[in-house]
């Protein structure tokens, strides 16, 4: 298995996806195919690059036009994900789906869609004639104007929730692994959303959030939670003794967009609040 440079492990990649429009049955529709090397990312040096992950897209009528083990699913809005044995590169994932569904999945709110915008912006172009990856790009870069608000509100207040309840790591360091994990998602997440309106799937998550304004205020603290989920106790106490503190730094920089909502200012309060 590979773990060289990033650039020498894309370039392997896209070599393999070459090989695989060559041959059926995607040579019989090359010129109506995208294929995208999403993993690993492209421009992000400072993180490991655990496996390689491919999107394949096509129209409609291409899609109609394969064998039944893809026509089929394709026809019917389902992808097809495919886990092809690629020598010398970490595990391959191949996922095809239909231009059309990818689309809809950008237009998205949810952690896939999120994850998915930020892919976009970090892919290599493998073969693209029909150039859909210029009108990903630009598809990852609109939202909806209420959007980044239910984003952020939902993600600060499952923040604020797990950092809660990491008092049990001073009595109990493996049942704290469950609100550190999610604690260090949300804020993470929090603070990569706020830096550029996406954010990375887990793999590369910690590594974009140590770079973005939040993450570099947060990331000493960020560190200790890893030491206390290893069972360091010294760390744990000061996790919990600096929760506050992060809290409150996450709030005044989300504050600079949301300062007077009742979410930010009081979420343990907003959290039990009935659905609408």
């Amino acid at each position: 298995m590979t773990s060289g440079p990033p650039d020498a492990l894309r370039e392997q990649a896209r070599e393999w996806g070459r090989g695989l429009l060559s041959a059926a049955p995607w040579s019989a529709v090359a010129d109506r195919v995208t294929l995208l090397l999403v993993e690993p990312p492209a421009g992000l040096y400072g993180a490991p690059a655990p496996a390689v992950s491919f999107w394949l897209t096509l129209d409609q009528e291409a899609a109609r036009s394969l064998p039944p083990e893809y026509r089929e699913p394709l026809t019917t809005n389902r992808a097809v994900i495919e886990h092809p044995r690629i020598a010398d590169l970490p595990p391959a994932t191949l996922s095809v789906t239909t231009d059309d569904a990818l689309h809809r999945l950008l237009q998205g709110t949810t952690r896939s869609a999120m994850e998915a915008r930020w892919l976009v912006r970090h892919v290599d172009i493998v073969s693209d004639r029909l150039r859909r990856g210029e009108q990903y790009a630009l598809r990852a870069n609109l939202v909806a104007d209420d959007a980044p608000e239910r984003i952020v509100r939902g993600l600060w207040v499952d923040a604020v929730s797990a950092a809660r309840a990491l008092d049990v790591m001073t009595v109990d360091p493996a049942g704290g692994l469950t609100a550190a994990g999610e604690v260090m998602g949300a804020l993470c997440r929090l603070a990569c959303f706020d830096h550029g309106g996406s954010y990375p799937p887990s793999s590369y998550l910690r590594a974009v959030a140590r770079e973005t304004r939040l993450g570099k205020r947060i990331n000493p603290w960020l560190d200790d939670l890893t030491k206390a989920v290893s069972g360091d106790e010294v760390a744990a106490r000061r996790i919990i003794g600096s929760r506050d503190q992060v809290i409150e730094e996450a709030r005044t920089v989300l504050g600079e967009r949301y300062r007077n909502r009742p979410w930010l200012r009081d979420p343990d309060a907003f959290a039990l609040q009935p659905p609408r």
